[in-house]
C-alpha cells in the first residue's frame, strides 16, 4: 500500500461498509483502533489521504488485513468478499465493564463454559504479576462458583475486585464482559464464554470494547451477529 497512490474514496467507503458489518459506531471504531473520532471521522470523508499507520490501526481494531482498503480488480473482489463474509461470522467487538468494585464481578460472573483473557496491552512485570493472580482466580473458580454459597461467592468478588484495584493504580482496568460462541458444524454446542481484557486507563474508565476472533471451528451464533 505504501508505494501506490491511495484510493480515498474506496478508503472511505471501506471504512463505513467494515464499520457498519461489525455494528459500530465511529466511537466505537475510534476506540478499538486507538484513533480519535475526529482522525475516524476525516478518513471516512473521502477528502483526505490517510496515512498508512491509520489505515494499520483501523484494520487491526477490526481484525482485517490492512490490504482490506486496497482497492480491488474484479478477480479480486470476490475473494476479499468471502473473507469479509467469513470474518463477520468470527470477528465481533464485545462490550465490556470495568470491575471497580466486588458487586462489579459478583452481580456477573456465572458458570461459563471457558474464560478467555486478554493480557496484550500490560508490559510492566508488576502489572503483570497482578494479571497472572487474577487470571488464576478465574482458573480456580472453574466448576466452584455454582456450588458455592452467596457469602462464598462475596468473598471470591471482594479478593478479584482488591486485585483489580491493585492493578488500576498501576494504570490498568480490568474490564469483563461475555459473549456466545458456536460450533459451525454443530451448531447445538453453544458456549457461554466470559471474557476478562486488561487495558490502560483511558480518559473515559467506562465501558469499553475487547476485540474477539475465534478460531476454526467456532463462530458467533448468527442472532448475535451485527446486521448490515
Amino acid at each position: 500500500m505504501e508505494t501506490m497512490e491511495r484510493d480515498t474514496a474506496y478508503i472511505a467507503s471501506q471504512c463505513k461498509f467494515l464499520r457498519r458489518m461489525l455494528g459500530l459506531t465511529q466511537e466505537n471504531l475510534a476506540d478499538a483502533a486507538g484513533l480519535t473520532v475526529r482522525t475516524i471521522q476525516k478518513v471516512e470523508s473521502g477528502r483526505h489521504s490517510p496515512e498508512v499507520q491509520t489505515l494499520r490501526s483501523i484494520a487491526r481494531g477490526v481484525g482485517f488485513d490492512v490490504a482490506v482498503f486496497d482497492k480491488p480488480t474484479p478477480e479480486q473482489e470476490e475473494r476479499q468478499q468471502r473473507e469479509m463474509e467469513r470474518t463477520l461470522r468470527q470477528t465481533t467487538l464485545v462490550p465490556t465493564s470495568p470491575i471497580k468494585k466486588a458487586n462489579d464481578f459478583y452481580s456477573r460472573n456465572r458458570a461459563w463454559h471457558a474464560i478467555m483473557i486478554n493480557a496484550e496491552a500490560v508490559e510492566a512485570d508488576d502489572a503483570l504479576a497482578l494479571v497472572a493472580s487474577i487470571s488464576e482466580w478465574m482458573d480456580d473458580l472453574d466448576g466452584i462458583w455454582e456450588i458455592s454459597t452467596a457469602s462464598q461467592r462475596l468473598e471470591y468478588a471482594i479478593s478479584i475486585a482488591a486485585l483489580c484495584q491493585e492493578l488500576e493504580a498501576l494504570g490498568y482496568l480490568t474490564h469483563f464482559g461475555h459473549f456466545r460462541q458456536q460450533h459451525m458444524q454443530d451448531k447445538g454446542a453453544l458456549w457461554d464464554v466470559g471474557l476478562i481484557s486488561f487495558l490502560p486507563k483511558a480518559e473515559h474508565d467506562g465501558d469499553r470494547y475487547g476485540l474477539v476472533t475465534l478460531d476454526d471451528p467456532w463462530e458467533f451464533p448468527e442472532q448475535d451477529r451485527p446486521k448490515l
